[in-house]
């Protein structure tokens, strides 16, 4: 199965929603604290495998930039200074929350 790839990848800061068009068609509206709850770094990765909570702050969701890596993933950088997670296109595709898209490790 080809990778799909987003087209388009536009953040709403007034919504705090990140909004992706897939280059199938297919359009992601994933909020903001969805991809910080599902930050795929180690650190962020170790604190759920080991239900450590996570210390929130106004500053937490807010997206101060994002940036294409290559043609596989994008990075956020948040308003607290974390921008250690790489977010492949598949793991983003899987934190769609239409209900059709599948999940990824």
């Amino acid at each position: 199965m080809a990778m799909i790839v987003p087209r388009v990848v536009e953040p709403d800061q007034e919504s705090e929603l990140l909004q992706i068009e897939w280059a199938d068609g297919h359009a992601s509206r994933i909020p903001f604290l969805t991809l910080r709850d599902c930050c795929p770094c180690a650190k962020c990765r170790d604190d759920r495998d080991n239900k450590r909570t996570q210390f929130r702050m106004v500053l937490t969701t807010k997206l101060l930039k994002w940036a294409r890596l290559g043609n596989y993933a994008l990075s956020f950088e948040w308003g607290d200074s974390h921008s250690d997670g790489i977010f492949t296109y598949a793991y983003l595709r899987g934190l769609c929350p239409c209900g059709e898209c599948e999940p990824t490790s």
